[in-house]
């Protein structure tokens, strides 16, 4: 297999990103809503490689943001998806991406979210409306008009993005659709456990990835639908605990046939690969050591020395294309959990990750 590597976004300036690649350009997000600003775009979603921006990056990345008065920081372009920074210091004008799904991690601040009901001239008409402070997760489906006020100071958020327009016949590679059941399912792609019971014939322990567990905790707990679905950071402390008392690898939070979002919990080092599916993670608790671009073995497993190994702490995220295996070379603390944000890349007429 031929060796990949990740790169490691260098402490700096957005200013100084930019003069690095002139080429990308202030854009305006075309085909997903209005009423977010033009987002600086820092870099375009590579197929061959992963992204990991550290804490420390997000933290330079916000004051630059603060100094240039951006609102929308895209880190990462794919076209169908990406991954951003927003931050706002006042009400914003209610918006709606006809086809394109949020998923909202709050980094700072907090606000007043509304979402549904109708929109009038950029503001509500109805909707429901709800506080949101920072570690809150927030999923908002295509369609749904959502919009912030009520800012104490600022409020900013990790926005990762993606386009819902899959072919009807294309392959669910992320997750499962409502009706396939646990005991339907088969061994979940790349090796991840499922969230249920286990399936009558499990892959081989290297290939599911080693001390992830494979307990019985209900999965997944929500199918995405139309509404928003809001899990409170008192929630996602409660899941957590849950699943380290029970020994689950894997928590299905949202299911949406092509995409899903999930809470990865492991105890050993954990290798992955999936296909046609990008994953996302937002390291929530325990550090280590993630490794990407490895060589695997015929059972799925690491050879030991290839790949590239990047420090992974509270707070990091990674981006990690389709078709790359990815995972955790070594743990520094007993646990380590991670939210796992992932979409399908097999579009009509798009490359997939290869």
């Amino acid at each position: 297999m031929r060796k990949q590597a990740v790169v490691l976004m260098a402490v700096g300036s957005v200013g100084a990103c930019l003069a690095l690649a002139p080429h990308l350009r202030a854009q305006a997000a075309q085909g997903r809503g209005g009423g977010e600003g033009r987002a600086v775009v820092l870099e375009q979603a590579p197929t061959d490689r992963a992204i990991a921006i550290p804490t420390e990056k997000l933290a330079q990345y916000l004051k630059d943001m603060d100094a240039k008065k951006q609102q929308t920081l895209r880190m990462v372009e794919g076209g169908k998806f990406n991954v951003n920074i927003r931050r706002i210091t006042a009400a914003e004008t209610a918006l709606i991406h006809p086809n394109t799904t949020d998923l909202w991690v709050v980094l700072e601040g907090g606000g007043t979210l509304t979402t549904g009901g109708i929109v009038e001239n950029g503001k509500f008409v109805g909707g429901e409306s709800h506080p949101i402070k920072v570690g809150d997760v927030v999923y908002l489906p295509a369609g749904l008009p959502h919009g912030v006020s009520g800012v104490s100071g600022n409020i900013t958020w990790l926005n990762v993005r993606w386009d819902t327009d899959w072919p009807a016949d294309a392959q669910p590679g992320a997750g499962n659709f409502q009706g396939r059941g646990a005991a339907g399912r088969g061994p979940a792609r790349g090796g991840e456990t499922p969230a249920a019971a286990p399936p009558a014939a499990a892959p081989p322990a290297a290939a599911r990835g080693e001390g992830r567990g494979r307990g019985t905790f209900p999965g997944p707990l929500e199918y995405a639908g139309s509404g928003e679905i809001f899990i409170p950071k008192e929630r996602l402390d409660g899941y957590m605990k849950d699943m380290e008392l029970k020994n689950v690898g894997t928590l299905r939070m949202i299911e949406g046939g092509r995409f899903n979002v999930n809470i990865r919990h492991i105890k050993a080092q954990a290798p992955e690969f999936h296909d046609i599916t990008v994953d996302t993670w937002v390291v929530l608790k325990g550090s280590g050591t993630a490794v990407t671009g490895f060589d695997r073995t015929p059972d799925g497993a690491r050879v030991e020395g290839t790949g590239v190994s990047t420090p992974a702490k509270v707070g990091d995220v990674f981006f990690i294309p389709a078709h790359f295996t990815h995972g955790f070379s070594t743990l520094n603390t007993p646990d380590v959990f991670w939210l796992n944000i992932r979409w399908d890349v097999n579009y009509a007429d798009f490359p997939a990750g290869k």
